[in-house]
């Protein structure tokens, strides 16, 4: 009975607009995710844009909002603090707090556009550069800059 419904479900979102599909989906995703698939994402999440970030300035942090995961309806109230770091200086230069909504968003998007880098790119060296490129097209969306 369950698999109907979810076969009933993906048939809908098949037939909705891109952009209401993407929302569904990261809705659904959202729905469906546990505290321990949550903090492996973070964890994830730090150890691409750590990648990402080799060679460069700068480097995005993510980390959980301390008490914001503490209640029981955690996925309404959780907050992850995304933080741009001058690796050089250690000054922090920008800090967006994000719900899960948006943090999921921003995980898929990252690690998608990752994954499509690294499958590309023939060479570690353009793999590399690539990755760079990538990194900083995402901190400058989230961050605002």
């Amino acid at each position: 009975m369950g698999q109907q419904i979810s076969n009933h479900t993906q048939t809908v979102i098949n037939k909705l607009p891109e952009k209401v599909a993407k929302h569904a989906s990261l809705v659904q995703e959202s729905g469906f995710l546990t505290y321990e698939e949550f903090l492996g994402r973070v964890a994830e999440l730090n150890d691409v844009t750590a990648k990402l970030a080799s060679g460069q300035d700068k480097h995005l942090l993510f980390e959980v909002q301390p008490g914001s995961d503490s209640s029981a309806f955690w996925k309404v109230v959780v907050r992850i603090i995304c933080t741009k770091i001058n690796k050089t200086s250690g000054i922090v230069e920008a800090s967006r707090i994000l719900n899960l909504y948006q943090f999921i968003q921003l995980y898929k998007d990252i690690t998608s556009q990752a994954a499509g880098v690294l499958a590309q790119s023939g060479t570690s060296e353009e793999a590399a550069e690539s990755l760079m490129s990538v990194s900083s097209c995402q901190a400058s969306l989230w961050m605002g800059r």
